[in-house]
């Protein structure tokens, strides 16, 4: 599986990068400009659901394939491998630019005092799911048997299980789901990323699951790059496609034939 541990990840970070296009050509022409509502049966709004429905369908497919065709050993350790310098430096890459990102969404909101309650949750699990992806990679690398591992992979899922909390109560009385509908396919995905790489520490593998939640997270972070949010969230976004399509490639290279029965 080595050809597709970099064609997958390649195949998603271009559909990304379309899907991106159309969704910010969208934006701009397809949103009436007086009321922000979307144009009822704008072609570019069908073209963007076609070709996002067209690029999960496809990463279905393989998903499927992967879990018919191949298995993994469990532990992470063995169903991902861990690069003894790649691996861990591109994680803590990832959880610095994180972390920064959530000290700029803080500074952001420094003329709030006091913040609230729900915003204050935000960033502290925020930065908490920083310091965990890059302390999980380290810990993966030094010794994958240390108990930290399970509580680091938990933290994640949980704040991304908030944010999704967060999303919906800012847009509970919004009647335009075109405008925050990518968002949470990319949080809700993302989550499920989070969720099913927990379950190889755990030793309850899903690879094609896995495989899926990671490429449709990236895909559809991407698009959600086009739309209006602060650089910090969108920083948070882009460090959400960096580890999804890490982990992508980590588990489609280590997958194996199964033996014929």
């Amino acid at each position: 599986m080595r050809i597709s541990a970099i064609f997958v990840p390649f195949f998603t970070f271009i559909a990304g990068a379309a899907g991106f296009y159309i969704r910010l050509v969208e934006l701009l022409n397809a949103y009436e400009a007086d009321t922000g509502l979307p144009q009822r049966g704008a072609t570019i709004t069908s073209v963007l659901i076609a070709f996002s429905a067209l690029f999960i369908l496809i990463i279905l497919m393989f998903s499927i394939r992967a879990t018919t065709k191949h298995k993994v050993k469990s532990g992470f350790e063995n169903a991902f491998g861990t690069d003894p310098t790649f691996y861990p430096i591109t994680c803590s890459v990832i959880g610095v630019v994180w972390f920064g990102a959530t000290v700029m969404y803080y500074l952001n909101l420094n003329m709030i005092w006091p913040l609230p309650a729900t915003e204050l949750i935000f960033i502290i699990l925020s930065a908490l799911t920083a310091i965990s992806i890059a302390f999980f990679s380290i810990e993966m690398f030094q010794d994958p048997e240390r108990k930290s591992k399970f509580a680091l992979s938990v933290v994640p899922s949980l704040f991304i299980c908030y944010w999704l909390v967060i999303i919906y109560r800012q847009n509970a009385s919004n009647p335009v789901l075109l405008s925050y509908c990518y968002q949470s396919l990319a949080v809700i995905t993302s989550a499920l990323g989070f969720y099913f790489t927990s379950g190889f520490v755990y030793n309850k593998p899903a690879p094609g699951r896995a495989i899926f939640s990671y490429s449709a997270a990236a895909y559809f972070c991407f698009v959600t790059l086009a739309d209006n949010h602060p650089i910090s969230i969108k920083l948070i976004f882009v460090s959400l496609i960096a580890i999804n399509i890490l982990y992508s490639s980590m588990l489609i290279r280590s997958l194996r034939w199964k033996e014929p029965k």
